[in-house]
């Protein structure tokens, strides 16, 4: 069944484009900036990769570290301009072989350390509320 616009906006000026510059208001903001990576030390292997919200409320971070438990030093940076506006620093993630790893974020440097309770990736997937 076709929905037939024309009469909702007969007679009034402009309508659709109001419609949508007032749809364009709603979801100013919400937007997720660039895919950015974060830098990874101490012979950190995997996919490290972040994005801010164009609002800079929030941002969502997709880590995926492999062989922590043999190699626990392996460690990641987040931009501190962003780990020092954080509001949670502890996260936990799954790792390939049904166990369980962590991520310890210092909000003053921008450090992540992992640790896991197997040698497969853990994968962290965590949408962070921003101060």
């Amino acid at each position: 069944m076709a929905i037939e616009f024309n009469p909702i906006f007969d007679g009034m000026p402009n309508g659709p484009q109001k419609i949508k510059e007032n749809f364009d208001k709603i979801n100013e903001g919400r937007q997720w900036g660039p895919t950015q990576n974060a830098t990874p030390s101490n012979g950190a292997q995997g996919a490290f990769t972040y994005k801010v919200r164009n609002d800079n409320q929030f941002v969502v971070i997709t880590f995926w570290p492999t062989g922590i438990k043999t190699n626990p030093g392996r460690i990641v940076y987040l931009p501190s301009s962003i780990t020092s506006r954080m509001l949670t620093f502890d996260f936990i993630g799954r790792t390939d072989n049904g166990g369980y790893g962590t991520m310890r974020v210092d909000g003053d440097t921008g450090k992540c350390t992992f640790t896991a309770n197997d040698d497969g990736g853990i994968y962290i997937q965590q949408t962070v509320a921003l101060k």
